[in-house]
């Protein structure tokens, strides 16, 4: 058993639950010098236990470690049963009953968890030897070393131990005399702590999030700006496009006023052979008349082609309109987005009100010369169709006169 112990001699401390004892040599350690007189009773289950508080993190401090000296303890060594060290976010209680040279008893140990927000403990039988002002203590369940047992000496009415670092160095550490009640203040004092770190860390998390909420926020404000903007220029294309559209349309009805206009001069030419042929040979003269009548029929098939292209235009012109009303809606909600967040402008840029007005012009100019030249186009029409109905008249009456 002790072999054992003695193979894992100083270890424990800087291992354990991330306790670092090696630190010692750069740590300050607070004494209670509370000295108590008879074992204080501390437990002595064997058992390692863990009790948890919040979270936060405690930073390490600096400070010095017990030094050596050569100091006599008290010619009764027996008189010191319980024995405390409180390094940086520990806290370390030996208490021990003295029998002989020999001594057994317990130890009782805490400190922070490595965020600095929670206490974990364990606490172990212990026993050993006294040999002067030498003592040997050994840790059957490794609570305070990974090697079982620490060796050190009785200074004045303190008790040092020299714990062994991963560095083969031997780190002394102080331990003042002190009573239960002092290991428990020192606890109180070690659970404050974590509350505090609790609280810092809690606090800094909620900052945190709030600032990850604003940032999210502020994003949405930007993203909603992008949109309004994309959105703006589409319509602003959309109407430049379906009114180059509309543009289409037009030359599309002037070629059907050409094509009327044409069916009237053949209209012209059939009634000048019809009176040609009433001159010269009336027997043909009503067939000539006929033709003029067919040749009118072709301009009022024209007229039924105009209106067909008339009626496939007014897909193109709602184009232009509901483009032209998107636009308008979706200025208003691109002016608030920008309301919103004022600084910010895309890499892209914005479209400026100048842009939106410019877009709204040449839609409402297309719709306008479109629809003016709709009116003048079918006036023509509809003249061309008079006049091609007064040429059939003049034919029929060519025609009645011939005696056809």
């Amino acid at each position: 058993m002790k072999s054992r112990r003695s193979r894992r001699l100083g270890n424990r401390m800087h291992r354990s639950r991330g306790v670092r004892w090696h630190r010692m040599l750069g740590l300050t350690t607070v004494i209670v010098a509370t000295l108590t007189l008879a074992a204080c009773g501390a437990t002595q289950s064997g058992q390692k236990s863990t009790s948890t508080t919040s979270t936060a993190t405690v930073p390490p401090t600096t400070a010095t470690a017990a030094t050596t000296s050569t100091t006599q303890a008290s010619t009764n060594a027996t008189a010191l049963p319980g024995y405390l060290a409180i390094p940086t976010n520990q806290v370390v209680f030996i208490e021990f009953t003295p029998s002989g040279d020999e001594i057994s008893g317990s130890v009782q140990f805490a400190y922070l968890s490595s965020d600095g927000t929670q206490i974990e403990t364990s606490n172990g039988p212990i026993d050993g030897k006294i040999s002067g002002s030498s003592v040997t203590i050994n840790d059957e369940n490794d609570v305070i070393t990974t090697s079982g047992s620490v060796s050190g000496t009785f200074q004045g009415s303190n008790l040092v131990l020299a714990f062994p670092q991963q560095n083969g160095q031997l780190a002394p550490v102080q331990f003042s005399p002190a009573s239960v009640a002092d290991y428990n203040n020192a606890l109180t004092t070690l659970q404050d702590e974590a509350n505090h770190a609790a609280a810092t860390q809690q606090a800094a998390a909620a900052a945190q999030q709030a600032a990850a909420a604003a940032s999210a926020a502020q994003a949405r404000k930007q993203q909603a700006i992008v949109n309004a903007a994309q959105d703006v220029s589409t319509d602003e294309s959309s109407i430049s496009s379906d009114s180059s559209t509309l543009a289409d349309d037009e030359q599309t009805l002037g070629s059907d006023v050409s094509t009327v206009k044409g069916d009237l001069r053949t209209v012209q030419k059939d009634l000048a052979q019809t009176a040609s042929d009433a001159r010269s040979d009336p027997t043909g003269v009503c067939d000539d008349a006929g033709g003029v009548q067919d040749d009118q029929g072709s301009m009022e098939d024209d007229q039924g082609s105009y209106q067909d292209d008339i009626s496939s235009d007014q897909s193109d012109t709602s184009s232009v309109q509901q483009d032209m009303a998107s636009l308008r809606s979706d200025w208003i909600d691109l002016v608030a987005a920008e309301s919103a967040d004022p600084m910010y402008v895309p890499s892209g840029g914005l479209p400026t009100s100048a842009d939106e007005a410019s877009a709204l012009s040449v839609g409402s100019s297309a719709l306008s010369k479109y629809q003016q030249t709709v009116t003048a186009d079918t006036q023509a029409i509809a003249g061309y169709l008079t006049q091609a109905n007064t040429y059939v008249a003049q034919a029929n009456r060519l025609c009645s006169s011939s005696g056809g």
